[in-house]
């Protein structure tokens, strides 16, 4: 028997993009390490303008999750808002041009109240999670 209060779908639909963007909302990346246990972590994010199925993070070079990301490509993402969540499930590519990277995670630092020259000079890659599988609960 299913939860009626679930639905699952393959891809983010405009009424999902915007419960995501409507309010400033922090969710959990997991990702998988070497073992195959998961490593979480909390995430600013964006819906990638160019493609609307696609989230957008960013990270800074040679932390753990850059290090996870680039042996397993999936993933998933959960948002909360009480007691209604999303859950995103996917495979990330990861966009090695600082240039772009660093411009991203400005615009982070924008979107999320933070000041934006705190990132330069750092060496950063930006994170496109493909959602392949959408879960909700409300």
């Amino acid at each position: 028997m299913t939860d009626p209060a679930l639905t699952v779908d393959a891809v983010l639909t405009d009424d999902l993009r915007e419960w995501l963007t409507k309010k400033l909302r922090y969710p959990v990346l997991a990702v998988l390490t070497a073992d195959g246990s998961p490593n979480q972590s909390v995430m600013w994010f964006d819906i990638d303008p160019e493609r609307p199925g696609t989230i957008l993070m960013n990270t800074k070079i040679g932390r753990a999750k850059d290090r996870f990301l680039r042996n397993d490509p999936r993933v998933s993402l959960c948002f909360e808002d009480k007691f209604e969540w999303v859950g995103l499930q996917g495979r990330i590519e990861i966009d090695e041009d600082r240039e772009r990277s660093l411009a991203d995670i400005m615009a982070l630092a924008v979107r999320y109240g933070s000041p934006p020259d705190q990132f330069i000079g750092q060496e950063r890659v930006t994170i496109r999670m493909h959602v392949e599988k959408v879960i909700r609960h409300d």
